[in-house]
């Protein structure tokens, strides 16, 4: 029996540490691939390291009830890389779809700054700005009190590493959850991004 071998038994026995030593022996060769499937446009949205965890939970569930024939080490890797691709281009595909396609997002800097200011300057009539605070309150009695504190932070003018800071936790949970919410809104039909 060879190290690979020995070390996919010991998997397959949900041998925690054995799985460690699988997953340090292959995510810094599996970790360069998915990255370069994801193009710079997405790279705020999908996360090669978020896609390797899956690639590796998924993997581990499926070696435990031996859905695998794994025959030598190349052929873990074929599998781990293959895996890796699956979900990368899955991510991308999600992400592409035409509710969050990363083309039809407004631009940034100066010029859509301008934009944004002569649009406000414009103002909402008070019956207009009534109805949208209403429309704003039930919108965000949907989401946990963390949630709204991230949203609120972030439209005062916080970035996702201040509103981490700020809430004693990590900008990746903090660009999630700002996800997540834009999500909400979009299946909602609220205007914008």
């Amino acid at each position: 029996m060879t190290g690979t071998d020995e070390l996919i038994q010991r998997c397959r026995c949900g041998d925690q540490e054995a799985a460690r030593e699988l997953f340090d022996a292959y995510v810094d060769r599996l970790l360069p691939l998915a990255r370069r499937r994801i193009s710079h446009s997405l790279a705020s949205r999908v996360d090669a390291e978020d896609v390797l965890q899956s690639v590796f939970l998924a993997f581990f569930a499926r070696i435990k009830d031996d859905r695998f024939q794994i025959a030598d080490e190349d052929g873990l890797f074929r599998l781990l890389a293959s895996m890796t691709t699956h979900k990368v281009l899955k991510q991308v595909h999600r992400h592409k779809a035409s509710k969050r396609d990363p083309a039809h997002e407004l631009a940034q800097g100066e010029p859509a700054n301008d934009q944004l200011l002569h649009l406000l300057a414009a103002g909402p009539t008070p019956d207009v700005a009534v109805a949208f605070l209403d429309q704003l309150e039930h919108f965000l009695s949907q989401f946990p009190q963390i949630d709204r504190r991230v949203l609120e932070l972030r439209l005062q003018g916080y970035s996702t590493d201040e509103i981490a800071l700020q809430l004693n936790t990590y900008d990746r949970k903090v660009r999630r959850v700002l996800e997540r919410i834009r999500d909400v809104a979009e299946d909602e039909g609220w205007p914008g991004k």
